[in-house]
């Protein structure tokens, strides 16, 4: 009975520690969906505050701007489809043009920003650990000087 009592204490702690080690950690897929449900949603999952900012308000602008132009491109194709001038066909061409850039940059800076989510969750907590150290012993016949340089390799 004592035996059972040890070992579920063991497994307690055990799975305790492995908790706290995991909560170190962020998981990569999720910053992936959480950038591609919103922009900058996994830099701020990584906690990656200022590029989620960045990526923030870069998505949103060429979202907006986007939208903008595709509006402006059906506006002058009703006009044109009206009046059938070629002034108005000039418009819609020209807007119809930027419209597809934009979701060329569009698509590019989400994979970007994809892409940095998923590093910046990879390498979370990376470099915590580093440090250096120093350590003095004084013995009878000499004095030891340590130094000590740590690198974390929980990531690698």
């Amino acid at each position: 009975m004592i035996k059972r009592k040890y070992i579920l204490i063991v497994l307690i702690l055990l799975f305790a520690v492995v908790i706290d080690g995991e909560e170190m950690k962020k998981h990569p897929g999720w910053a992936i969906i959480a950038t591609a449900l919103l922009p900058g949603g996994g830099q701020f999952y990584a906690e990656n505050y200022a590029r989620g900012l960045f990526f923030s308000a870069l998505q949103m602008s060429l979202l907006t701007m986007t939208i903008y132009e595709k509006v402006q491109e059906k506006d002058y194709k009703s006009l044109w489809e009206k009046n059938q001038e070629q002034a108005m066909w000039d418009e819609y061409s020209k807007h119809r043009g930027r419209v597809r850039n934009l979701l060329w940059w569009d698509t590019g800076i989400w994979f970007l920003a994809c892409a940095d989510a998923f590093t910046d969750a990879h390498f979370y907590g990376f470099g915590d650990e580093d440090g250096l150290s120093f350590q003095f012993n004084n013995r009878q016949d000499r004095i030891q000087v340590e130094i000590t340089r740590r690198w974390s390799s929980s990531y690698v």
